[in-house]
């Protein structure tokens, strides 16, 4: 049997094997022949001896990686061994084992997929091999059609437990309270406003308690008009304040949102934009606002954010660091003309006028 045909069974045995059974979202047997022409456009004599790319990095969409996530382990370890297969047949050396990554593009449409070898040494090769198992141990149970087991047809969906009753309420008592009759009422009351008035009905006035209401001044209160008569308040109308509070803090955060910097390559002289109130730069399309195409960089790199003053950087916890004026950081803030530096990429640090 041929390298690809063991490949193809092999893959093929993957995906039989998830809980639904589910069939491969592409052709991985287009996949595995652009690995290899991938690799042989890559391949370079160093100290006399044929080295083939060691990295490849395949992109794939957002729903088909949803769907591949739980079995990426098994998937990229068949991938990488086909590879080995296919450099040992036309003697090619590695620096090290090779490493199969998938990653995130959001442009991809589902059934689409990007491949791209790169040759990096092996210490890098290494950091980034670590990289990888935390980030399959941390999402290879995570989503996925394949980690789903749909119920058998028939079977009858688990009941959700009933909700505990809920109390009725408990109706206040109403204590019953001489108040002036009709005759002895004072003149003048106004008439309380619809804002204000209680829309809950209540019992009669003969034996309701007055709504009791702020007094601006003691002073306001109505004189009793009779003896055994009650003091009632007049009626005063709720200030509403002319400002909405949450609109007025909004400039301020409007601010705040619309501040961008510039990031220059030095070595390219591309330039990116980051947003406040923060962006994201890393290597990966979909958790990544600023995109480097550096295998140096790790998924999720570093992260610039605004507070409306100062740019700040802060590291993520990437594989080789991050470098600010060529001193590794973990948070700083930034300064007009700072150079970062994140894998081999040197970016020149901008603000934006605002």
């Amino acid at each position: 049997m041929s390298f690809m045909s063991d490949f193809e069974a092999r893959i093929g045995s993957v995906f039989g094997a998830a809980p639904q059974g589910y069939t491969e979202p592409f052709s991985f047997k287009k996949l595995a022949k652009r690995a290899a022409r991938e690799m042989e456009n890559e391949t370079f004599e160093i100290d006399g001896v044929d080295t083939a790319p060691a990295l490849y990095t395949v992109l794939v969409s957002a729903t088909d990686d949803s769907l591949m996530r739980p079995l990426y382990e098994q998937i990229t370890y068949e991938t990488a061994s086909f590879v080995t297969a296919q450099a040992q047949k036309k003697g090619y050396a590695f620096v090290g084992e090779p490493l199969v990554r998938f990653m995130v593009d959001p442009a991809l449409k589902s059934g689409k997929f990007a491949v791209f070898a790169e040759n990096v040494d092996a210490g890098t090769l290494a950091r980034l091999r670590e990289e990888e198992r935390a980030f399959l141990a941390g999402n290879s149970s995570a989503g996925g059609a394949a980690a789903q087991v749909r119920p058998r047809r028939g079977a009858q969906p688990a009941q959700a437990p009933a909700p505990a009753p809920i109390p009725a309420p408990v109706e206040p008592e109403l204590v019953p309270l001489s108040v002036p009759s009709a005759a002895e009422e004072p003149d003048g009351l106004d008439v309380l406003p619809p804002e204000v008035a209680d829309p809950i009905p209540v019992a009669a006035a003969s034996a309701s308690t007055p709504m009791p209401l702020p007094l601006a001044d003691p002073a306001a209160v109505v004189a009793p008009a009779g003896p055994g008569s009650v003091p009632v308040p007049q009626t005063q109308r709720r200030n509403v304040p002319l400002v909405n509070p949450r609109a007025a803090a909004q400039p301020a955060h409007a601010a705040a949102a619309v501040a961008s910097c510039l990031l220059i390559d030095r070595q390219t002289g591309r330039t990116y934009t980051a947003q406040a109130p923060s962006t994201v730069i890393g290597r990966e399309r979909a958790q990544a606002g600023v995109v480097l195409r550096d295998p140096n960089v790790s998924r999720r790199h570093a992260e610039l954010s605004f507070d409306g003053r100062d740019w700040r950087i802060t590291d993520l916890g990437s594989t080789n660091g991050t470098l600010v004026n060529d001193v590794d950081v973990r948070d700083c803030v930034l300064r007009d003309g700072d150079l970062i530096t994140l894998g081999l990429v040197n970016l020149e640090f901008r603000e934006n006028p605002r």
